[in-house]
């Protein structure tokens, strides 16, 4: 694996394969409560890629704000039915003011701002009193989920391990840069199974789909499909069923920046959830 950064222009016009319409999205519901919960009116996703997520929020939330560092992907949000404002920018030095935005979240974005801490703390500052920070994604730390991807593509795990922070560390942070209310919750136990040869359909298995595969080098990329197709044929061959299975728990780390007066009636743990634009620049809400 050459690097571990990412450059999602590269891969953003096939991006939104990995969100089929026929999927129901648990983090979407997630989103819209905490939503509701803060009576959101603006809110601002960070590596907010494509703008799925913020689409979501379309029919509830006024003001939808994604920032993210490709333009590629900025490109492919302007494409979205709800009116965004994008803004290309780092997530570890958020352009807009201090007291911004109700709510701000990540999506499965983390492990890509290289330092989590840094995010957090400027999540904090442009928190409107009273807001919200939510994190939203897995923990390959916890040894809690099991995903194929790892057992057939050498080095991915623990390029995960070094990229994705840890869920402990992230309520630590938030508590140190004085969030308050934090707390931790599984909001979508991802369960797939795929039998045989039918793996080799599973969306999530093109090299484009996920940054765990696009981080390889085409013949590390192929050296996988290659494993994989091998242990189809052994199987096969021994008339034994082979499964790959993807069973990932993702998590939202919740944090609220609390004013003068605490918010009322603001939970701190959401219910349990059932398994189940244009490029606008603003400038009262950007940092000059």
């Amino acid at each position: 694996m050459e690097t571990s950064f990412l450059n999602y222009d590269q891969i953003a016009t096939e991006y939104n394969q990995r969100y089929p319409s026929s999927q129901n999205w648990e983090r979407g519901q997630a989103l819209l409560s905490v939503a509701a919960q803060l009576r959101a009116k603006t809110v601002l996703e960070v590596g907010s890629g494509t703008g799925f997520w913020l689409n979501l929020l379309h029919s509830t939330v006024p003001n939808l704000f994604g920032l993210d560092y490709s333009m590629g992907m900025l490109e492919q949000a302007k494409r979205q039915p709800a009116p965004l404002k994008l803004l290309r920018g780092s997530a570890i030095q958020l352009p807009y003011r201090d007291n911004t935005f109700d709510f701000i979240y990540c999506v499965d974005a983390i492990h890509h701002f290289g330092n989590h801490r840094q995010f957090i703390a400027e999540a904090f500052r442009i928190l409107k009193p009273n807001g919200a920070l939510a994190v939203i994604g897995h923990d390959p730390h916890e040894g809690t989920s099991n995903w194929y991807i790892y057992d057939y593509f050498n080095g991915v795990y623990d390029t995960d391990l070094r990229r994705y922070p840890a869920g402990r560390s992230v309520i630590k942070f938030m508590e140190a840069e004085g969030y308050q209310s934090v707390s931790v919750q599984t909001i979508e136990h991802i369960l797939n199974v795929h039998v045989g040869e039918a793996v080799l359909r599973d969306p999530f298995l093109r090299k484009s789909a996920t940054s765990q595969l696009a981080l390889l080098t085409d013949e590390e990329y192929f050296s996988g499909i290659r494993r994989i197709e091998k242990v189809i044929a052994n199987a096969a061959a021994s008339h034994e069923k082979i499964m790959f299975s993807s069973d990932i728990q993702v998590k939202m780390h919740l944090g609220h920046k609390l004013g003068v007066a605490n918010a009322v009636g603001l939970a701190t743990h959401l219910p349990r959830w059932a398994v189940p634009g244009e490029t606008t620049e603003i400038s009262e809400l950007f940092s000059q």
